[in-house]
């Protein structure tokens, strides 16, 4: 048998191996990801700042609301008067009015944990609010709860770490 037979049906075998059967469905054919996602082997990859089946859920709706708790800044808990209320800014952004009682307003991103994960139960914050103090840290929400640490820095330089836990 010649060289160019053989590779002919090496090539012949090679395409019936890897060719899709008849009756071989698309895995993304019934899948409908909307807007805000594309579907890879018949499951949604979300756009970041959405999640869900269906790609339609905003990262940032669950932590939406009013929040009371305290805050535990050098080994003494403040308790907010007045809540910690958190609105939408954007599908993967936040802001938070009293943050820590400080009636000032904080920014946020919503993010996930980790790269494996895929519901974005994470924000991170490194903002400095118009009086100058600058907020640094990380919190996570766990149902209606929400907890986490940070440094404030201070316009004169002193700075406090401390940890809150806010319940809507």
């Amino acid at each position: 048998m010649s060289k160019k037979l053989v590779y002919f049906f090496a090539l012949l075998g090679a395409m019936v191996v890897f060719a899709p059967a008849c009756g071989d469905s698309d895995p993304c054919k019934d899948v409908d990801c909307g807007v805000n996602g594309t579907c890879f082997e018949g499951v949604c990859v979300c756009n970041v700042g959405y999640e869900g089946d269906a790609c339609a859920e905003e990262w940032a709706t669950k932590f939406l609301g009013s929040y009371l708790g305290s805050d535990v800044c050098g080994g003494t808990t403040y308790n907010l008067s007045k809540p910690a209320v958190i609105t939408r800014i954007s599908e993967s952004k936040i802001q938070i009015a009293n943050f820590g009682g400080f009636d000032s307003i904080l920014q946020a991103d919503v993010k996930l944990a980790s790269s494996s994960d895929i519901t974005a139960e994470q924000i991170e914050y490194n903002y400095t609010d118009p009086t100058g103090r600058k907020f640094v840290g990380s919190g996570q929400i766990n149902g209606n709860t929400l907890t986490g640490t940070y440094t404030v820095t201070y316009s004169d330089g002193t700075s406090e770490t401390c940890t809150f836990n806010y319940t809507k």
